[in-house]
């Protein structure tokens, strides 16, 4: 009977329990933005309302049952932020719960032990309202100096005497740093085929530097970023008498070999997929052997290529090499291109910066109906020079940094080119955060010393390019096509706006200058005006913007990855 009564009970409480629609925060809120927000409150209470442009997702709805667990997180939140004697309760409506929040008097700080020489890492102030996360914050850059200033061996103990009778916080922090610690030998037990010469070159401290855990994780990311390891350890023993750090690395080779495949579509290309086959760790010392084939609506592109990145030289020292042969045949509307390319790179650190240098040899042939763009075969010998500087934090998605890139290349028929020009390509970006917001702009200026076949040009216009115009669209046009040019400004500047840590909203400016004379950069602008949106998915940002150019129309653009 007992067992009936509750079965009947429940059943009960199932059919009848209520169900709200929404949930308001009244009393001592903030409007706006603050400690005691909705966006704060509803993390708080575990409630995920879902992102705007996720249109095809409900709101939540809440259970009568759920009123309870409000309540007790929001009380647990006003206690961290200080507001012991808080007070939270519930009322609701047909369809809403309004959840009320009486902060009543904040918690102080009573007194607070702490040595003099860390009192400027601390938030916490004597006579101020107390919060957890000032304590956490306290705590955690006590311990970020000592780790990063050669006191890893510190010992600290840190109280916080929570005091309901007499309403007060006392601040007890007690610590003990130990000795100083230098780095010392590494010692690296690698069972991978990379010659540990190749791992010490990741490692950013030195022997008998002054510890700084920051060093430690910068070279467990650099060799992280190898990206053949499947286990790194790198520990620091810090029980030596003598002062002395000495580290234990141990690396275990994880599969190197990969096998891909894609599908996609952009507004470039059209429809498109592809394979490629990567094995990171070909024969060794992270030489890389690389396969593919992609396929899109305007052609094709296969080929190999090959990258050692030490090369043992006897004059100029050590080199990477890098090698890639690939045949394409595309369709650029006015003319067809079959283009067989190799391209042999050597690269070289030299005085902080990454130089690159080498020789590459195109085989063209140029099908078209239009007399413009010079149908035929052409071989261009060339050789060429890079050099940049990166400083982005990420090479896909950047909030902060810059990259500088200079770009040489030189054909001539002393090497059996059939023409010969020099062609010269700087290029500036910058991104700087400041959040929610992040601005970028970058500028491209390029040049060709003299005319050559059109399919030689610079072309603008597209994704990642002037998005006002279509693909290689802008310019001056023959027989309604675009004949690109000699001489060529291209410049963008962007700003997003993170409504969430994935998705964005953009506004840009691009401006373009394309001429068909040999360093003329005083033809007119290409200007455009336009919106987009950003999500950052797993294979990086998805990208749609629109571009309105100065004189009319539109533009639609669809691709991954940031413009800058």
């Amino acid at each position: 009977m007992k067992k009936l009564l509750i079965l009947l009970l429940f059943t009960f409480t199932f059919l009848y329990s209520k169900t709200f629609t929404e949930i308001k925060f009244i009393g001592d809120v903030d409007t706006i933005t603050g400690e005691f927000d909705r966006a704060t409150l509803l993390k708080v209470c575990h409630i995920d309302y879902p992102a705007i442009y996720k249109i095809w997702k409900s709101n939540p709805t809440f259970e009568e049952s759920q009123i309870k667990l409000f309540k007790e997180s929001l009380e647990k939140y006003a206690h961290s932020m200080g507001y012991y004697r808080a007070k939270i309760s519930a009322t609701t409506d047909n369809s809403t719960i309004y959840l009320k929040i009486q902060k009543n008097q904040p918690i102080k700080i009573a007194s607070i032990s702490l040595d003099r020489e860390f009192e400027r890492l601390s938030p916490l102030q004597k006579g101020e309202r107390f919060r957890t996360v000032d304590f956490s914050d306290t705590k955690k850059s006590i311990v970020d100096f000592l780790e990063q200033h050669g006191f890893p061996a510190y010992k600290m103990n840190a109280k916080a005497y929570v005091d309901l009778d007499e309403y007060h916080v006392d601040v007890n922090i007690s610590i003990d740093k130990g000795g100083k610690r230098y780095f010392s030998t590494t010692d690296i037990n690698n069972s991978s085929q990379i010659d540990n010469e190749l791992i010490e070159e990741q490692i950013v401290y030195n022997e008998g530097d002054l510890y700084n855990v920051l060093k430690l994780e910068e070279s467990y990311e650099n060799i992280y970023q190898l990206g053949v390891f499947e286990k790194i350890s790198m520990e620091a023993d810090l029980n030596n008498s003598e002062g002395k750090a000495p580290i234990n690395l141990t690396l275990k080779e994880g599969r190197t070999k990969e096998f891909a495949s894609n599908l996609g579509y952009d507004t470039e290309d059209g429809a498109r997929g592809g394979v490629e086959y990567i094995d990171h760790n070909f024969f060794g010392n992270l030489r890389e052997f690389k396969a593919w084939l992609h396929i899109s609506q305007r052609g094709y592109n296969t080929g190999t290529s090959f990258y050692d990145p030490w090369i043992k030289t006897p004059f100029i020292g050590r080199l990477s090499f890098f090698n890639e042969l690939s045949y394409s045949k595309w369709d650029y509307d006015s003319y067809i291109e079959n283009l067989f390319t190799e391209r042999v790179t050597f690269g070289k650190s030299l005085i902080g910066l990454e130089h690159y240098f080498g020789f590459q040899m195109e085989h063209s042939e140029i099908e078209t109906g239009i007399p413009t763009f010079l149908a035929g075969n052409y071989l261009i010998n060339s050789l060429f020079y890079r050099v940049e500087i990166d400083n982005r934090d990420s090479p896909i998605d950047a909030k902060n940094g810059y990259f500088t890139s200079l770009y040489v290349e030189k054909a001539m028929k002393q090497i059996g080119s059939e023409i010969d020009y020099l062609k010269v390509m700087g290029e500036a970006r910058y991104i700087k955060e400041f959040k929610p917001m992040v601005f970028a702009g970058k500028v491209k200026v390029g040049t060709i010393s003299q005319p050559t076949p059109p399919f030689k040009h610079f072309f603008l216009g597209g994704a990642m390019s002037n998005r006002g115009y279509e693909y290689r669209d802008l310019g001056q046009h023959l027989g309604g096509y675009p004949i690109g040019g000699v001489s060529m400004i291209d410049a963008s500047f962007e700003s997003r706006y993170y409504l969430t840590d994935l998705f964005s909203v953009v506004g840009f400016f691009d401006s373009s200058k394309l001429s068909q004379e040999v360093n003329d950069f005083s033809t007119e602008w290409y200007n455009a005006y336009g919106v987009g949106v950003r999500y950052l998915s797993v294979i990086g940002p998805l990208r749609l913007d629109i571009g309105y150019p100065i004189e009319g129309g539109l533009a639609l653009h669809l691709g991954i990855g940031q413009v800058f």
